[in-house]
């Protein structure tokens, strides 16, 4: 993959603020190009790897951005260690179709040396954020 030396550590923190500013947006184009062409999110893991910025974007055009109307990301806590970043979160989203959850989880990036998103893994409760977001 691209970015195979390891990011410092002002890297990685910029390369997650610029992805979760890219969530808030709910922007999938603006989302993917956070990551590095071959960049993979996981995301939570378990739910299979997407590849790419395409399959990137269209992740979260039918997911997060189809769903929402507005979100709001809190970092707890980050920190970065050996080119990658973990980060713990919060999440308040409000759906499209008026509901609102909420979301608390633990995101762990991979940084190039470019500043992208090599590889994310999102750990949290996916099925209940999206049955609370659309009311179901």
């Amino acid at each position: 993959m691209s970015g195979s030396e390891i990011a410092d550590p002002q890297t990685t923190l910029r390369a997650l603020t610029a992805y979760f500013e890219a969530l808030a947006a709910l922007d999938a184009h603006r989302i993917a190009a956070v990551f590095a062409e071959d960049g993979e999110i996981e995301d939570p893991v378990g739910t299979g790897v997407r590849r790419g910025r395409e399959q990137i974007t269209d992740y979260f055009a039918q997911g997060l951005c189809r769903g929402a109307a507005s979100v709001e990301i809190e970092v707890v806590s980050a920190l970065p260690a050996g080119g990658s970043i973990a980060a713990h979160w919060r999440m308040n989203a409000r759906g499209k179709s008026g509901h609102d959850a909420k979301a608390e989880g633990i995101d762990v990036l991979q940084v190039g040396t470019d500043g992208l998103i090599i590889r994310a893994e999102g750990y949290w409760d996916q099925h209940g954020f999206r049955s609370a977001l659309s009311g179901s």
